[in-house]
């Protein structure tokens, strides 16, 4: 059975981390298998995962349902999260 890796940026516009965690992940998915979405922090989706998951900052990487991930990741660690 082949398990599908989800991971889920929440960003926003204003923050100054958060382009370079779009690059990583973004390059990581054109080498890696696996599920990627990015959702605004400012918008109604964003808010209800922020409440669900007690996010307190952003860029926050969400892995399968967790938080895994606060601010830019080192590649190594978000490439051993994801393989």
């Amino acid at each position: 059975m082949i398990i599908i890796v989800k991971v889920t940026l929440i960003h926003a516009s204003w923050c100054t981390a958060c382009p370079a965690t779009r690059r990583l992940w973004k390059e990581l998915k054109s080498e890696y298998d696996f599920d990627y979405e990015e959702i605004d922090v400012e918008t109604p989706e964003g808010q209800a995962l922020i409440d669900k998951l007690g996010i307190a900052g952003i860029p926050t990487t969400i892995i399968n349902g967790e938080v895994a991930f606060t601010g830019l990741p080192k590649k190594a660690d978000a490439i051993a999260r994801i393989s």
